[in-house]
């Protein structure tokens, strides 16, 4: 009754021998008329403002037989009236409102939304002064926190109303779900109905209100929350079905919208810019909308499910335009013109094999590659000649032999466009060199090749060929012939397979054949994988201080769907899968000479045998000739942004065993935003992407009422600490009302 005494207090202090006119902006009052009427005040209720004058009669009357006269007007202007306009002209007009009302009590309202404090003040009507009290006390901000948890706990699971109080429902749901979402729920209301409700009210507010409107702003914190994001996704699901029409006819709002929870209307947009990319409607708008959507949208796993794929769909970025291959005129310009761009076409020809892409559009896809590939293939035939000298010859020990720690890691089958899909964690610069495989590319070639000092002949073994080291004398022609010849090259140089124990030398190699060894079977689903494994091994490695080098003995190339095997049909005494050999000089294909013998070479997928499963290895295609050779060095003393902790404040006492840390950069003109992770009690959790943006992390915590805890934010890169707050675990919930 604390406030009912205090709108008395005011109504006391005014001149009584005339009528007073009440304005209740927030309706606050309509249902408590009743305690002034017994406090000896006659109430006067103008309900239609045609009575105004006769309202105004039977006021005066009252007002000159002695009694105390209140003009209840609601919430009507003042500027409304006519006839009562007099008793507030003349000062006897009083309005009471939820903010006037808490600037009286001095209660600090900061900046909360109207329909938040009218709901507050309606449920303390009826309150003592202590009440009142322990509301200044504690501060709005401890209500409202309290309040909105209790939202999202009852929108995350209905049962959880059975945690709450009597008084706290009755708020919850007839004070502040009334007033905010315009419902007419009842403290007997079941969780069920409105959990379901309040839902639907938020997801309304997707295309019913705007940014900066109350319930928008609810829409926006429940899409941007991490901790609720499955509560969204089930009460969207449910919404999309009942909803489906209108959300349809909003569908352009949500193309703005890349936090929406709607997955038909996020398929919708999706099929949408597949079917404008195949009629030729503005296909770079198309993938411009793939790549932001793929940058900003955090549904990734929900949209996969549904079928929707926009990473996928940006890879046919270089279909837009046709490859410039007007500048190429030899040999050497077409490794630059690899190096640069043409290296994209055979990325995506590899990823379109394993996409999940309509088969329509990988179609479209897959032929306006053919195309495009066959003309690369020609300029390639045109300038290459497997007798021009391999640069891959003696690459190991000219990198081993500069100063400073180095490690080069040998891949079996890397094909250059594959090594452009290295990732790394650590701030680093990345050259990214093309060289030229020793002929014909098989590993103990080109394995050869790299472990040698770089004066080798190539000889016949067998029907094969192999190579010898003419500075060493060695034949290099298995793994301990090639190392031995390496090690007498480069003085304590380490060699060791990819999963061993790194050991602490100046020049070490480390080889794998994760890529060769698979090669036969479902590659294409794995690459994904190997390259992740071998981001994180140059990783570890820059951390140790190398400068780490990627090279490999040669690529493979990826039969076209449909293709077939060409025979040999040369008088060859022997055939290999990329070459034959030959007692006569060959009269027309690509050739070299090998002791007496003539090497024809395959190319363009014309291989002499089927080799079996996802690749082939093409004789002298240019995917198998061309290997990598990527040259990586650390990024010294690059400045990185700071990163802090945005929400300090409401983790300084946690409430549940599961809550969001909200990260935000401190962006500067100059530097780059980090990589960090998290520690806490014994967790470390790695974001995935540098802190760009405002970023938000759920953690979950195993902890004893009472205990206390630092979470720490720190750069990925070096671990220096970046912010940190310090954390009380009190999960015994506080009674507000």
């Amino acid at each position: 009754m604390h406030l009912l005494k205090t709108v008395l207090a005011r109504l006391e202090r005014l001149d009584d021998s005339i009528p007073v006119v009440l304005k209740d902006s927030d309706l606050l009052l309509r249902n408590s008329l009743s305690y002034f009427e017994d406090k000896g005040w006659h109430c006067l209720n103008l309900t239609d403002m045609d009575r105004e004058f006769l309202t105004m009669l039977e006021a005066e009357g009252l007002a000159q037989s002695g009694r105390k006269v209140l003009v209840y007007i609601a919430n009507r202007s003042e500027k409304e009236l006519v006839f009562l306009a007099e008793y507030w002209d003349r000062g006897n007009g009083e309005l009471v409102s939820a903010i006037n009302l808490l600037s009286e009590l001095r209660i600090d309202r900061k900046d909360y939304k109207r329909d938040f404090i009218v709901s507050l003040v309606r449920y303390g009507l009826p309150k003592e002064e202590d009440w009142w009290r322990d509301l200044k006390t504690r501060g709005m901000e401890n209500v409202s926190k309290v309040v909105s948890d209790n939202l999202w706990e009852i929108l995350g699971d209905s049962s959880y109303v059975a945690n709450l109080s009597e008084a706290e429902r009755e708020f919850v749901f007839i004070h502040f779900a009334n007033t905010t979402f315009g419902l007419k729920l009842v403290a007997s209301s079941s969780p069920e109905e409105a959990s379901t409700q309040m839902g639907e009210k938020i997801l309304e507010a997707s295309y019913k209100n705007r940014p900066g409107e109350e319930l928008h702003d609810y829409y926006r914190s429940w899409t941007d929350s991490n901790e609720w994001g499955e509560s969204i996704l089930f009460h969207a699901e449910r919404f999309e079905k009942s909803h489906k029409d209108e959300l349809l006819k909003n569908i352009d709002i949500f193309e703005d919208d890349y936090r929406h929870p709607f997955v038909s209307i996020e398929l919708e947009l999706y099929e949408r810019r597949i079917e404008a990319l195949l009629n030729g409607e503005e296909a770079a708008g198309v993938i411009e909308f793939a790549k932001e959507r793929l940058k900003k949208r955090k549904r990734k796993q929900q949209d996969r499910e549904a079928g929707i794929y926009w990473d996928e769909l940006a890879w046919l970025e270089p279909l837009l335009s046709d490859a410039d291959l007007g500048g190429i005129d030899s040999l050497e310009s077409f490794l630059c013109a690899y190096r640069d761009t043409l290296w994209k076409y055979d990325s995506l020809d590899r990823k379109l094999r394993g996409s999940h892409l309509p088969e329509r559009l990988k179609k479209w896809a897959s032929d306006r590659l053919s195309k495009l590939n066959e003309v690369i293939s020609n300029h390639w035939t045109n300038y290459y000649d497997p007798r021009i000298a391999p640069t891959q010859v003696g690459l190991l020990e000219r990198i081993l032999k500069g100063e400073g720690k180095r490690a080069v890691i040998v891949v079996d089958a890397l094909r250059y466009e594959l090594a452009r899909d290295l990732k790394l964690k650590v701030k680093a610069k990345i050259e990214h060199g093309t060289l030229l495989a020793a002929t014909p590319t098989e590993t103990p070639v080109g394995m050869g090749a790299l472990y040698s000092s770089g004066d080798i002949e190539k000889t016949l073994k067998d029907k094969r060929v192999i190579v010898r080291d003419r500075n060493t004398g060695r034949t290099l022609d298995s793994v301990t012939g090639r190392e031995e010849n390496l090690k007498e090259l480069v003085e304590g140089v380490e060699i060791v397979e990819k999963d061993s124990e790194l050991p602490d030398v100046e020049k070490l190699v480390i080889k794998t054949r994760d890529i060769d060894s698979m090669g036969h079977d479902d590659l294409i689903q794995l690459y994904g994988g190997i390259m992740t494994d071998l981001s994180e091994l140059a990783d570890s490695l820059l951390k140790r201080g190398y400068e780490v080098h990627f090279t490999s003995d040669h690529g493979f190339y990826l039969p076209l769907e449909g293709e077939t095997v060409k025979q040999d049909r040369t008088a060859s005494y022997s055939s290999g899968i990329r070459y034959s050999l030959n007692n006569t000089r060959p009269e027309e294909g690509k050739y070299e000479q090998a002791g007496s013998s003539f090497i024809l070479y395959a190319n363009s997928g014309n291989v002499f045998k089927d080799y079996g499963g996802h690749f082939w290895h093409g004789g002298i295609t240019h995917q198998e000739v061309i290997i990598p050779h990527l040259v990586i060095t650390p990024v010294r003393d690059e400045k990185r942004w700071r990163v802090e902790i945005g929400n300090k404040d409401r983790l300084k006492k946690l409430q549940k065993d599961h809550f969001e840390i909200h990260l935000f950069p401190k962006k500067e003109l100059f530097g780059s935003a980090p990589r960090v992770y998290i520690q806490y009690l014994d967790e470390r959790i790695e974001l995935d992407e540098p802190v760009e943006e405002e970023t938000r992390q759920t953690l979950r915590i195993a902890a004893k009422s009472g205990d206390t805890f630092k979470i720490e934010i720190r750069d990925l890169e070096d671990g220096s600490l970046l912010d940190w707050v310090e954390c009380q675990y009190l999960p015994t919930r506080t009674r507000l009302f």
